[in-house]
């Protein structure tokens, strides 16, 4: 019996509107391989090899049910070559812990298809500290509390490798828990949320200037300030330096939230490879009607099918995270004991800027 899904495509043009319905038959529809991996400095090596799935489907991709699988690893003491020892639906975990400067290759044959593909583990991340420094501002005159924004000025020190082209991946995420009380529905939700791309901004040279910037900003705001969910950059002003470098999150004040709400932020800092750097401009170019595909069409992928570019990405990294404190938070109470800093004042108008931008976001 054949599935069908239909998408109901609302179209307007010129103030008229229609609606057609797309039919697919996804009996006809090829399923081909998929394999990702992102091996670890220090941590155990697994990959993923399973089936690509209709991008309607919410369901896993499907077991591919290799006839082999090898990894091959040279590192300091020579070349091995190690098999997978244990296997959870379609995770094949080795026994093998990646090290920073190990080439690894992966070799699988699944039916007539041959997948390979091939990366390096970065050398670990050189961070020697990293701190936090929170610095409230005080509302606008003649706005409520709610526009009451504070500062978490995240600052690190960064050693990058001489004569290499090394490229940094830098995210903040946040995991939200505890009680919230939604106006709309008069009603208090328990909440426990982890997101990965939290805004930030960043008025650093070093990782965020034209010279060392790959990825594009999410907004500028006026006064060349800038707002990130990401930033990937090269060492281009870095090769073989030390130095302190820093972001900023601007963190809105809710009056929702019921006291002993919990906002742990942590940042992100990985140490990646070229073939990761293009699959991740790729993703983020996508429209959004690609990203809703399993594995958007037009990615790049260093994966081989038969000698052929196939589907996923098998690339090596090194990764840190630092949880950041940022206790007290700041409710309106708090501040009252609380002092201006120069800082503060000095980005003020562009977090308010930063602060609308949130706003409109949220009710898309």
């Amino acid at each position: 019996m054949k599935k069908h899904y239909y998408i109901i495509i609302a179209l307007s043009i010129f103030l008229t509107s229609c609606q057609k319905v797309v039919e697919f038959d996804i009996d006809e529809i090829p399923t081909q391989l998929v394999l990702n991996s992102l091996p670890s400095d220090g941590n155990r090596m697994f990959v993923n090899f399973s089936q690509s799935r209709f991008f309607l489907d919410t369901n896993t991709g499907a077991n591919a049910n290799p006839l082999s699988m090898s990894l091959e690893i040279t590192g300091p003491s020579g070349t091995m070559t190690l098999y997978p020892d244990s296997i959870s639906r379609s995770n094949y975990f080795f026994p093998y812990t990646p090290q920073g400067g190990d080439s690894l290759t992966i070799s699988i044959t699944a039916g007539d298809k041959s997948v390979t593909s091939g990366t390096k583990i970065p050398r670990p991340l050189q961070i020697s500290s990293c701190g936090t420094l929170l610095s409230w501002t005080l509302p606008r005159t003649g706005t409520n509390s709610e526009s009451v924004l504070n500062l978490c000025i995240v600052s690190f020190n960064l050693s990058d490798y001489a004569n290499e082209e090394n490229y940094y991946y830098i995210t903040v995420s946040e995991r939200d828990s505890g009680s919230y009380y939604r106006e709309r529905t008069q009603k208090f939700d328990t909440i426990d949320t982890l997101y990965h791309n939290v805004m930030f901004m960043c008025m650093d040279n070093s990782i965020s200037g034209p010279d060392a910037l790959i990825s594009n900003p999410l907004v500028v705001l006026p006064q060349g300030y800038t707002v990130f969910d990401r930033i990937i950059c090269s060492d281009k002003t870095l090769n073989g330096t030390t130095g302190q470098h820093s972001i900023i999150i601007p963190i809105l004040v809710d009056t929702n939230e019921v006291r002993g709400y919990k906002h742990e932020l942590t940042l992100n800092i990985e140490s990646i490879r070229p073939e990761r750097v293009k699959y991740l401009l790729d993703v983020a170019n996508s429209t959004g009607l690609t990203q809703i595909f399993a594995e958007p069409a037009g990615v790049f992928s260093n994966v081989k099918v038969n000698g052929e570019q196939g589907l996923g990405l098998f690339s090596g990294i090194s990764r840190l995270q630092f949880p950041l404190n940022t206790e007290p938070w700041p409710y309106p109470e708090n501040l009252q004991s609380s002092t201006n800093s120069a800082v503060a004042q000095q980005y003020s108008d562009a977090l308010h800027e930063f602060y609308h931008h949130v706003k409109q976001q949220n009710r898309k």
